[in-house]
């Protein structure tokens, strides 16, 4: 059981997820172009660029009821999601970049 003081302890941080979810997808918008031209990039770095945006949310200023909340829960689940299929997304590009 947690103390109302003690912070707790996150693996990563939700503002981290947000930063790696987001530089993914832009360089993935990068990597895309050379595959399927210009919108599709377009619309990667659009996106990975709102994610980046959004990393400013202050989960260590949070008191424990907020970060408790299921609401905050979603969010780093979430997050978690964008941040690994992110990196996938990059990964997918790469192969179909070099291998060609």
């Amino acid at each position: 059981m947690l103390i109302m003081g003690m912070k707790k302890r996150t693996f990563i941080s939700i503002e981290l997820l947000h930063i790696i979810a987001g530089f993914s997808l832009v360089f993935s918008g990068i990597l895309v172009y050379f595959i399927d031209g210009f919108e599709m990039a377009m619309s990667w770095i659009i996106f990975g660029a709102m994610y980046i945006s959004m990393s400013d949310i202050g989960e260590d200023e949070m008191d424990i009821t907020k970060r408790n909340h299921p609401k905050h829960g979603l969010r780093r689940l979430f997050g978690y999601v964008g941040a690994i299929f992110g990196v996938i997304l990059v990964l997918f590009y790469l192969k179909q970049l070099v291998f060609q």
